[in-house]
């Protein structure tokens, strides 16, 4: 009898669905940020994210929380040309950018990418995503190869994109408010002397893994400079001592 009670109970288990952390996030050139969250999870806010949904929302410091699901959270931000998140317990991302953007730097590889109406809806399946753009005329748009890329929602036709893109040059579109609060924490680390990950993990306080994809990010973006020596690696602010 035990045994055909185990027998049961493991296949019920094998029934139900494994669930893990469904957010997902919409990204838009406008300044808008959805968090539609499917359960209840908490997610960490940047300092440069205003929240606009109050009620049914919980806060703890940095974190927020919904109190029920399903729920949609937004928040405004200043995008300044830059579209950035960094949160493991986001599962998707969807950029939303007007045709006439010129992509610079995008980080990782998108899942999809298609044209709907006037925008580039561009999917990640992570919470780790970072994209760059500036706008061109809307006369010269089309010189833009993702707005041909459109009818393929393929992770490899983004990528070439990407490849073409990151060989050109690109404005300068970083700016102080352009950068949450970690990244300022591993830029003063760096600027403090922590010139390499593990020092610069112990100076910020911020987890390693964390660390390696914001200085990779930064890099990236010309904020600080990776210079290889001897076979080590160390990192120094731009315009900071050699």
């Amino acid at each position: 009898m035990r045994n055909k009670l185990m027998i049961l109970l493991v296949a019920l288990l094998l029934l139900v669905p494994v669930i893990g952390a469904q957010v997902n996030a919409v990204l838009s050139y406008n300044g808008t940020v959805i968090l539609d969250f499917q359960t209840r999870e908490w997610i960490y806010v940047p300092a440069n994210w205003t929240l606009i949904t109050t009620q049914g929302v919980t806060r703890s410091g940095n974190y927020i929380s919904p109190m029920y699901t399903p729920a949609q959270v937004q928040f405004k931000v200043k995008t300044q040309g830059i579209l950035s998140i960094d949160e493991p317990n986001v599962s998707k991302v969807t950029v939303l950018l007007p045709l006439n953007s010129r992509i610079t730097y995008m980080e990782p590889v998108p899942s999809s990418l298609i044209q709907e109406g006037n925008e580039l809806n561009i999917t990640f399946d992570t919470g780790n995503v970072t994209i760059a753009y500036y706008l061109v005329d809307q006369n010269v748009f089309t010189e833009n190869p993702y707005v041909y890329s459109t009818a393929v929602s393929s992770g490899i036709t983004a990528y070439l994109g990407y490849l073409l893109f990151r060989r050109r040059p690109s404005p300068q579109l970083v700016q102080s408010n352009d950068l949450d609060d970690r990244d300022i924490k591993i830029l003063e680390a760096i600027k403090s002397g922590a010139d390499n990950l593990n020092k610069i993990s112990e100076v910020s306080l911020l987890p390693r893994t964390t660390v390696y994809r914001r200085v990779k990010r930064l890099v990236n973006m010309g904020m600080i400079e990776e210079i290889r020596e001897k076979g080590k690696v160390r990192y120094v602010a731009k315009g900071g001592t050699r």
